[in-house]
């Protein structure tokens, strides 16, 4: 760990979030002194209170000890993240609406076939038109 990068985004996060040393120590369960010494950079914090800091601070570790800001999203990633997720009106009309329920019941006579169906009729009425009447 670069011991001055950390040094500098401890003593600039704490202040930004608005805490004394012994406030941040008081909230960590660690004496004042030790903050202080984390900031001077005589000591380095062990594991359990680099996660506890960033919980504190409210940051990425990353940020933390590498002074490394999450990346934001493009314009781009939001957009195709915009436009797959479906909104609450896709929703509510595939759970709502009458469709669902008329598709998933059994067929009972040839009209309700041929309306579910058409297009593959018409498909198969084209390959074979084509196949009698194309070959002349």
């Amino acid at each position: 760990m670069n011991n001055t990068i950390f040094q500098q985004n401890l003593i600039k996060l704490r202040k930004q979030s608005q805490l004394s040393q012994s406030d941040l120590a008081e909230q960590l369960n660690i004496s004042r002194q030790s903050i202080s010494k984390w900031e001077n950079g005589e000591t380095t914090p062990d594991l359990t209170s680099l996660v506890k800091l960033t919980e504190v601070l409210h940051v990425d570790l990353d940020e933390l000890v590498l002074n490394k800001h999450p990346q934001t999203d493009t314009g781009l990633k939001s957009a195709i993240k915009k436009a797959t997720t479906p909104d609450k009106a896709d929703q509510d009309w595939h759970e709502n609406h009458r469709w669902r329920q008329w598709y998933y019941q059994p067929i009972t006579n040839g009209w309700e076939f041929l309306a579910r169906y058409y297009w593959i009729v018409l498909a198969i009425i084209g390959m074979l038109g084509w196949l009698v009447w194309g070959k002349r």
